[in-house]
């Protein structure tokens, strides 16, 4: 039985493409670096299911989910995580992402960053 790639049946074995021009830029660690967004739905948290997984305890097991919409912008939205999301300093459900933006997912801060300025 073959399963659907997305969203829930991903293979680990299948190489990734880079999507999108735009990247989060991890800034609460010395060794951080740009973490690149690779589909139109990219999924954030601790679990390993996820796009991109954190190592840390603040940060829920599915914590987040950014959108790149048709329009060409990107959404982030919180699914009900422990320590919320927050951008700019300020608690969000849902929340349209602009160019520097300072995105928190519990202890880790990461910044917002699309190549069209």
């Amino acid at each position: 039985m073959k399963l659907p790639n997305w969203p829930l049946f991903r293979r680990r074995s299948e190489p990734k493409i880079v999507f999108g021009p735009a990247r989060l830029i991890r800034t609460d660690l010395l060794s951080a670096g740009a973490l690149r967004l690779r589909s139109p739905l990219c999924r954030i948290g601790r679990a390993l299911d996820n796009d991109i997984c954190f190592d840390n305890d603040t940060v829920s097991g599915h914590h987040a989910e950014i959108y790149h919409l048709p329009d060409g912008t990107f959404q982030i939205c919180d699914l009900h995580s422990t320590n919320g999301t927050w951008v700019n300093g300020q608690s969000v459900r849902t929340r349209i992402l602009k160019n520097s933006d300072v995105v928190e997912l519990g202890g880790v801060r990461l910044h917002f960053r699309t190549d069209k300025g």
